[in-house]
């Protein structure tokens, strides 16, 4: 079995055991999920609940987050903790996915 097989195995088996189950955290489109992800690390889901909507009002699309001043975002995230590296991430996750896969976070 292929890592890629096992890990749909295990989002089978977490949907059966937890069907109910929500994300706690506020996005809109899959790349916002992706950076409140990122948030969370180290950080609780409603401090990032506070801290994203004023980020996703500030950068609308993933050429936004790629053309970002990483101080800008600083500023925006530094009540979730480790703001340095998440901010040089979030930079670096909207890149990787506008060059890796043609600006479509994967499924």
């Amino acid at each position: 079995m292929t890592k890629k097989e096992r890990a749909l195995n295990a989002v089978e088996m977490l949907k059966k055991e937890y069907p109910e189950a929500v994300c706690s955290l506020y996005y809109s489109n899959p790349f916002e999920l992706l950076v409140a992800v990122r948030l969370s690390a180290q950080c609780t889901d409603a401090r990032v609940n506070l801290v994203t909507p004023a980020l996703f009002e500030k950068y609308k699309t993933l050429d936004d987050y790629c053309s970002a001043d990483v101080k800008d975002i600083e500023k925006i995230i530094y009540s979730c903790g480790f703001y340095k590296s998440k901010a040089e991430s979030i930079i670096d996750m909207a890149k990787g996915v506008r060059d890796r896969f043609g600006g479509i976070v994967p499924d």
